[in-house]
């Protein structure tokens, strides 16, 4: 089988197989109330995936994309400037400001909204409190409805501190006085989550689509299958918590599916453009590998306390298993 055949292969394999596990793994929170995941499982794999992209980000994607670019714009012998590794960084600095700022200030937004929410409740019970020191000036029918909307409201809010107690061990119900999310603002929470994701499965897909070498192309592929299922979970269970109806969360989930198989079809048509083409897009990819293996992934996974050694070993091993990608493949030339 030649080389080109073995990368459409791999690369037909992985538009069906992301589309499926990404669908599954997302609907299965959403239609399964006592749905528990193995967070043990989902931590060792996260390990695994962030140990992958960051190998094959840094190990094989970057030199290639430097060596397309450089091969591309080089005319005479002098050095080229790295215009791989700027593409990088922008891609890089990019994605951290649309998923730590610009989608940091929406979520404020909402916040500020909510806070001035409480505030005037606030200030309607200390009103109605104050009254009560008054004498009394009304009837005892009014004073007991009044009396009655006071309760309901302190009710109301007990309630709604119950809830983030339970949903968010970092919250603290003695301060739900002073802090209190809206569900205006957790409606939204699993939507921003979407776009972020989906950014992420589109430059996951175009690194796939990309590739001419059958190595890197599934490389690269059991990097996102090993990360695909855990964030379809994720994204699920964010729908799920917030409380979206089934019939707006689901159509949501599908279109996430087809974000990473959409990725690869542009990644597949921009390979015949040459080389230029193919190594500015090839760097932008390893921007968004870099981000999710150590903004997203390795940070998150080791401030959890739990299973930190066993998921340092899996890390390890997943760069060791890309590492050797130069050596097998160096064992098939000579073969």
């Amino acid at each position: 089988m030649s080389e080109e055949n073995g990368v459409w292969i791999v690369k037909l394999v992985s538009i069906i197989l992301f589309f499926f596990i990404a669908a599954i793994s997302g609907t299965i929170p959403i239609l399964m109330k006592k749905f528990r995941s193995n967070q043990k499982l989902l931590a060792f794999s996260s390990a695994f995936s962030g140990g992958l992209f960051l190998g094959v980000g840094l190990l094989h994607l970057l030199p290639e994309a430097n060596i397309m670019i450089e091969s591309a714009i080089k005319e005479d012998d002098e050095e080229a400037y790295p215009y791989a590794y700027l593409i990088t960084i922008i891609s890089f600095s990019l994605i951290l400001f649309i998923e730590k700022v610009a989608a940091q200030n929406i979520h404020q937004h909402y916040y500020k909204d909510s806070v001035k929410v409480d505030e005037n409740k606030q200030n309607l019970l200390n009103s109605k409190n104050k009254q009560d020191q008054e004498p009394n000036s009304e009837s005892d029918e009014n004073q007991t409805e009044k009396d009655q909307q006071i309760r309901q409201s302190i009710n109301n809010q007990r309630h709604l501190a119950k809830q983030l107690s339970q949903s968010s061990s970092q919250v603290n119900v003695s301060d739900s006085c002073h802090i209190n999310v809206s569900e205006k603002s957790n409606k939204w929470a699993p939507f921003i989550l979407q776009v972020a994701v989906g950014i992420h499965a589109v430059f996951e897909g175009l690194s796939i689509g990309i590739q001419q070498e059958v190595s890197l192309c599934l490389g690269v592929a059991i990097a996102v299958a090993c990360h695909k299922w855990a964030e379809g979970f994720t994204l699920g269970s964010s729908f799920r918590t917030a409380g979206v109806n089934k019939q707006i969360a689901i159509p949501m989930i599908l279109v996430q599916s087809t974000l990473n198989p959409i990725g690869i079809v542009i990644g597949w048509i921009l390979a015949q453009e040459g080389e230029l083409v193919s190594g500015i897009f090839l760097s932008v990819s390893v921007g968004t590998f870099l981000y999710i293996s150590t903004l997203e992934i390795l940070v998150e996974e080791f401030n959890v306390s739990r299973y930190k050694f066993q998921k340092y070993c899996v890390y390890v091993a997943a760069l060791m298993f890309v590492g050797s990608f130069w050596f097998i493949e160096k064992l098939l030339e000579i073969e």
